[in-house]
């Protein structure tokens, strides 16, 4: 006859002690010096924050000790809430201090012993490559993939393995792979661990295989998609294309945003091809419409006024000019690419803090353009020119503002 569970539960728990503690023997619960604790934990499983776990397996029967390592972390149970900006990444496990034994193991400090999903105790253990421990629930990874998980959970969920008499899946992939893997089929947010985005390229090659949906993981405002357009700012094209193979569509709008400014000269062939021809093109276009936006927008030169004393015709010419002058810098033979080093608005050379920085056509903002633009009234005497000049220029920040900025 099976054991029944609060049996099976009672063998399993490990003794746990606090790290002030000394080896084996729990804490005193009068010590509140550095490392010690207030309270004599009774139940390993209502222990209050703790970041990481770590033991050492010694044999397939024998018990493993466990001890706690006390951080200012998460606690036990998940959480979707993000780091502090400007804290270090959170590590996805802690290491082994004792390494004479090739049985030493790490726990990742998310998915611990103790995690309770669904009023569930953790009922299945993930082993990675680096052999972090994740201690995980058969249940929520089965109900994320169409294939049973690669055809891994095909077996009996009575049956048992090494680990604390859990059955236990040995993965190829690494640990901070599974870390950005698990967390997203629970729904929860990995952003505090900052993992790179060669990891989450290799956590979505994962999903895939182990027959789970991208799409809809990736979907407006769940957390997979907060983690990629995390990256968009610092790797906007490598991201772009990583989206692009995915055909995640939601986000390749969002992060083509970030490519205004990125010269295309300069996709490789590699890129071109992770991206696929669909969205490569959609970039393409949004360069050209905007270029030709933009000179459709600015070659129209401001209005005259009627004349009036001090002001002729041909004072008049010298704003048309102008204008003229400072306009065929950003679109005669522009392409959408191009940029343009050491803007100098030559034709209002006594124009103080003339000189800007590098100016990409496509990505140049509606504040850039009227700082470009607005300094030909320094060389303008008649005001009712002026005027006219600072109501065209408005009529060209506007009309450039409303120029679509994605794909």
């Amino acid at each position: 006859m099976a054991e029944n569970s609060s049996a099976i539960l009672q063998r399993q728990r490990p003794a746990f002690f606090c790290a002030g503690g000394p080896s084996g023997v729990p804490a005193d619960t009068t010590n509140t010096g550095k490392g010690g604790c207030k309270q004599r934990h009774a139940d390993p499983y209502k222990f209050p924050t703790r970041r990481f776990l770590k033991f050492r397996r010694r044999d397939a029967s024998s018990e493993s000790s466990l001890s706690a390592v006390q951080g200012t972390g998460p606690t036990n149970q998940l959480s979707g809430e993000l780091a502090a900006p400007g804290h270090p990444p959170e590590p996805v496990a802690i290491a082994m201090d004792d390494l004479e034994h090739p049985g030493d193991a790490t726990i990742s400090a998310a998915f611990q012993p103790s995690l309770r999903i669904d009023d569930r105790l953790p009922d299945l253990i993930i082993v990675s490559a680096n052999n972090v421990y994740f201690y995980v629930h058969r249940h929520r990874i089965a109900n994320a993939s169409a294939n049973d998980f690669g055809g891994l959970l095909l077996f009996s969920p009575g049956a048992q393995a090494r680990g604390f008499n859990l059955p236990t899946l040995r993965l190829p992939e690494s640990g901070d792979t599974l870390n950005v893997v698990l967390h997203t089929l629970y729904g929860l947010s990995c952003l505090h661990f900052h993992p790179t985005l060669e990891t989450v390229d290799a956590a979505l090659t994962a999903l895939t295989k182990y027959g789970t949906s991208v799409q809809a993981l990736a979907a407006p405002y769940q957390p997979l998609n907060a983690l990629i357009l995390s990256h968009a700012p610092y790797r906007p094209i490598e991201t772009y294309a990583l989206v692009g193979h995915y055909q995640l569509d939601e986000l390749a709008v969002a992060i083509s945003g970030h490519l205004l400014s990125f010269d295309l000269s300069t996709v490789t062939d590699a890129l071109a091809t992770r991206m696929g021809p669909v969205y490569l093109k959609r970039l393409f276009l949004l360069h050209q419409v905007r270029i030709h936006a933009l000179k459709e927008i600015i070659l129209r030169p401001p209005g005259g006024h009627a004349q009036a004393p001090g002001c002729s015709d041909a004072e008049q010419a010298k704003l048309t000019r102008a204008w003229a002058l400072a306009t065929a810098q950003l679109v005669w033979d522009a392409t959408p690419s191009k940029a343009y080093p050491d803007f100098e608005p030559f034709c209002w050379p006594q124009a103080e803090n003339s000189r800007t920085a590098s100016l990409s056509i496509v990505g140049i903002s509606p504040n850039s353009l009227r700082a470009l633009l607005e300094p030909i009234a320094d060389t303008l005497a008649c005001e009712a020119c002026k005027n006219m000049l600072r109501q065209r220029v408005q009529e060209v920040v506007y009309s450039w503002s409303q120029v679509t900025p994605t794909i």
